[in-house]
């Protein structure tokens, strides 16, 4: 409540006075209350922001991990890869000698 809001209260029927200054205590409680209330919800959403934070900080740790894993089984499967592509290609070269060899038997 600003200094502004507080009125003096001035009228010469006593029971008028308080009623007034009843009503401008309740105004004030309702502003009061409707600015806890706001700030209360802004306090929350603080929080749950800071939890989606963490969620999301557990997500990408654990996707890195996955990619990690994923990279790690790709290197694998390359690897394998150039054994096989050696090995059918000695294999060739040992069918292709075989058959010549036939050939010139033959």
């Amino acid at each position: 409540m600003d200094s502004k809001d507080v009125r003096p209260v001035t009228s010469s029927n006593s029971g008028e006075s308080f009623s007034t200054a009843i009503e401008r205590l309740d105004r004030a409680l309702n502003r009061l209350d409707t600015s806890v209330r706001s700030l209360s919800g802004r306090l929350k959403s603080s929080t749950q922001l800071q939890a989606e934070g963490q969620r999301l900080s557990a997500d990408r740790a654990r996707l890195a991990g996955d990619l990690d894993r994923a990279t790690a089984r790709a290197d694998r499967l390359d690897q394998a890869a150039d054994e096989v592509s050696r090995r059918l290609d000695d294999a060739m070269t040992t069918v292709r000698s075989v058959l010549e060899q036939g050939e010139a038997r033959g």
